[in-house]
């Protein structure tokens, strides 16, 4: 099984993951739940790059005062570490600027919005490589949510073809899980940091 065939089927079981999560929520629950999995993936992402804490709870993403302790924070934290590319940086923002559409607005966020179309298509224009990448690997493993889609996405002239297909909550939820994708993958090509007093023993001896 080559690489390409990986990533397709962790594409697929992630696809399912968060789709079988996001079932039942509401339009506004999908979309702070999603963003709720992408702070805890690049959370995950951060720590693994980092020396561990030696407080029983990381001071760097918990209190009032925790330097990480917000989205937008991580996101940027990660970029300038090297572990995520702009690509990801940016459809992190928009997944950020999309929990506060939905989490904030005095008025009843709805996937049909203007606003909300407009930053979906903009995720879509920043993962349409990925997208493309896996799609044909991906198309081959029965999922339900990928099924919808006849051909291969990137014969496709715009996103509105594929909404026409399904709806513009599932290519969020296709979207996201390609972001995630992208997190997962990068976590395990991570070499850790040591701390000085690691170094300095490997160096004593």
């Amino acid at each position: 099984m080559n690489e390409n065939t990986n990533a397709g089927d962790e594409f697929v079981r992630l696809l399912s993951e968060y789709t079988a999560q996001l079932e039942h929520e509401s339009e506004r629950g999908t979309v702070i739940v999603s963003a709720a999995l992408m702070d805890e993936a690049r959370e995950d992402l951060i720590k693994a790059k980092l020396v561990p804490s030696p407080e029983k709870e990381d001071e760097l993403f918990v209190g009032a005062y925790a330097t990480l302790g917000n989205f937008s924070a991580k996101i940027d934290f990660a970029y300038r570490l090297g572990l995520i590319g702009l690509s990801t940086r940016n459809s992190l923002h928009l997944i950020r600027k999309l929990r506060n559409d939905f989490a904030h607005s005095s008025l009843k966020e709805s996937f049909e919005s203007n606003r909300v179309k407009s930053r979906v298509r903009e995720l879509f224009k920043l993962n349409k490589d990925l997208l493309d990448f896996i799609w044909a690997v991906a198309k081959k493993r029965d999922h339900p949510k990928v099924n919808k889609f006849s051909g291969d996405i990137e014969s496709r002239q715009s996103i509105d073809c594929l909404v026409a297909i399904a709806s513009w909550r599932v290519i969020f939820e296709i979207l996201v899980s390609v972001v995630a994708l992208s997190l997962k993958l990068r976590n395990k090509e991570i070499d850790p940091l040591t701390s000085w007093t690691e170094r300095s023993r490997k160096t004593d001896t």
